[in-house]
């Protein structure tokens, strides 16, 4: 790279940028303060781009995670925000060499503007409760962006301050109106505590030898506990697994599914939990692939195959290529494919099959576990992220919506998926987040076999239901159709 070019670019970007800072700040400027050309319109959009990931870095809760559907969406942004500058100069009538002054004057100012919005955004954060706050943090700003906005026009395209007003209210209606139709996704997001606060504290105070010579008696005292299938009865048998060791929402899920489950739908002692995480080393067996084949195996010894079903409930992060993330910090454990479950699940012989896959991307998972005798629950699409999980989650958004809104109060599965996904889609919505698009796939044979459960007395999914919800729902027969 030519030195005297580059030292000439640099140069006439610190002009640029302090040129646009006066215009936004009232301080005195002219349309010739700036220096115009096509490389320094790259240049601009450059700088604000690493100006703006910086700061979404420096402003994000340690570790952070770089998102893709962030980057995604901060393109969509900026490509809006030029084509409405582009859009007003030209209802202003500007000609081509003025539509592009207009523009790049509109970028010098986007870095200090950036940085106005961050800091308002952890403002927002300390305000607490305060309504009169909250909402001063945001109309100020919009006065103060309609203020530079018309000086802008003014500057740049000499035109009346009627009109530039009337330009640059138009332009603030289109940009907010973006919040609605664009999903909005950070940059960069937090998916774990901090070192000093997290379980990687508490495991190394583990002997990994010791964790793993324990697991074949914890396993076993766990099937020890189970009990044989009742003949005559279609009984239910859980499994939940929560696979990310390291933040306790996983934990908070399978401990709640299973008494939920041990409540609901008879599988009191026949119920069975395998999860990552520190405080339970000594009480649960850990979630891995060689635990869950002999978990699965135990429990197809208990069932009656041909009659009875299996809950298959697994929580954890996921990933892009289709994986079902079992991390434990030091202890070395491989990550779970759906083909791997899926032959598993097949090795021991259990034919009736709902499985419930929450994590991101897991809609990849229904492809490799179809078959007509299961019905596959995801919390997103195949290559869609879903939400809710972090050091400061209690509850995955999915796991919010599948059990605690809707199947605690829909107790047929399928019915109760479409509640979920109802609630997730309008909480996204609201959150200004990309949908996770929650996916099912109903097998025609699962599909009557529920039916035929939920209906028939003497099933166990049957006489689960308690009396409060008869009495509050109606007969029986309209229990599966009583609206959370």
């Amino acid at each position: 790279m030519d030195a005297p070019w580059l030292t000439e670019q640099l140069t006439a970007l610190r002009i640029n940028l302090l040129a646009g800072l006066r215009l936004m700040t009232g301080r005195p400027i002219s349309r010739d303060d700036f220096v115009y050309s096509l490389d320094q319109g790259i240049w601009l959009i450059a700088f604000a781009f690493v100006f703006e990931t910086i700061l979404a870095y420096l402003t994000t809760e340690q570790p952070a995670r770089f998102s893709t559907y962030g980057l995604n969406y901060l393109g969509a942004i900026y490509l809006l925000d030029l084509l409405l500058i582009l859009l007003v100069g030209r209802l202003a009538g500007a000609g081509l060499p003025d539509a592009g002054r207009l523009l790049l004057a509109s970028l010098a100012m986007t870095p200090p503007y950036i940085l106005a919005v961050y800091l308002i955004e952890q403002s927002m954060g300390h305000a607490g409760d305060n309504p009169a706050t909250a909402w001063g943090l945001w109309v100020l700003p919009v006065i103060w962006h309609l203020y530079f906005l018309t000086r802008l026009l003014i500057t740049i395209l000499g035109i009346r301050v009627g009109k530039s007003l009337a330009l640059a209210l138009l332009n603030i209606a289109i940009g907010f109106s973006s919040l609605w139709f664009l999903p909005q996704n950070d940059l960069w997001y937090s998916d774990a505590p901090a070192y000093e606060e997290s379980p990687y504290a508490e495991l190394s105070k583990l002997s990994i030898e010791d964790l793993f010579y324990d697991q074949q008696w914890l396993l076993n005292d766990a099937l020890a506990g189970l009990e044989e299938n009742r003949p005559g009865i279609t009984d239910l048998y859980l499994l939940a697994v929560g696979g990310y060791g390291l933040e306790n929402v996983f934990l908070n899920e399978v401990d709640y599914v299973q008494q939920l489950f041990d409540r609901r739908f008879d599988t009191h002692n026949r119920s069975l939990i395998l999860v990552n995480n520190p405080g339970t080393v000594t009480n649960y067996p850990m979630a891995n692939r060689h635990n869950l084949a002999d978990a699965l195996y135990g429990i197809a010894e208990r069932m009656d195959i041909e009659e009875d079903m299996l809950f298959l409930f697994m929580t954890s992060h996921g990933s892009r290529n289709h994986r079902f993330s079992v991390d434990f910090g030091p202890v070395p454990l491989d990550d779970l494919s759906p083909e791997q479950i899926r032959q598993a699940l097949d090795d021991a012989g259990i034919r009736w099959r709902v499985i419930v896959v929450s994590s991101c991307y897991s809609g990849g998972f229904i492809e490799p576990l179809k078959d007509p005798y299961t019905l596959i629950i995801t919390a997103a699409a195949a290559d869609r992220q879903s939400f809710g999980c972090g050091a400061e989650s209690t509850f995955t958004d999915f796991g919010t919506a599948y059990f605690k809104h809707a199947l605690d109060k829909q107790p047929d599965f399928i019915q109760a998926f479409d509640l979920a996904a109802s609630w997730v889609e309008e909480k996204e919505q609201r959150e200004r987040r990309q949908s996770s698009m929650p996916q099912r796939y109903v097998g025609e044979a699962i599909h009557e076999k529920l039916r035929v459960s939920f209906q028939t007395a003497g099933s166990g999914l049957n006489s689960s239901i308690d009396d409060s919800l008869a009495r509050e729902c109606g007969p029986l027969s309209e229990i599966i159709r009583c609206p959370p």
